[in-house]
């Protein structure tokens, strides 16, 4: 994984994938301070939920669609906005 950052949450994040499908080949990750509203909103709309909101080691809590045509989008919540990021990347190694 590639971690380019402007300036906070402004990041780009490549990763390599085994194997490359036009659906999965871009993610498009969106903040929000209220994941659970969207997350009900996707299942009173029917979408597909390819991951229920899930905390991850990088502070953040996830939920992850695919809309109609099939492009992935990735919802993002910080979970301890008071953590620094040398903290969150420290925790994100622990997980490896």
């Amino acid at each position: 994984m590639t971690h380019l950052r402007g300036t906070k949450y402004q990041d780009l994040m490549l990763i390599q994938a085994k194997e490359v499908n036009t659906t999965d080949s871009v993610i498009i990750n969106l903040f929000s301070s209220d994941i659970y509203s969207i997350y009900q909103a996707t299942l009173d709309n029917k979408t597909n939920i390819i991951q229920q909101p899930t905390v991850q080691p990088w502070n953040a809590k996830e939920l992850t669609l695919e809309d109609p045509d099939g492009y992935v989008f990735t919802i993002t919540e910080s979970v301890d906005t008071n953590k620094d990021f040398d903290t969150v990347i420290v925790n994100v190694k622990d997980h490896l």
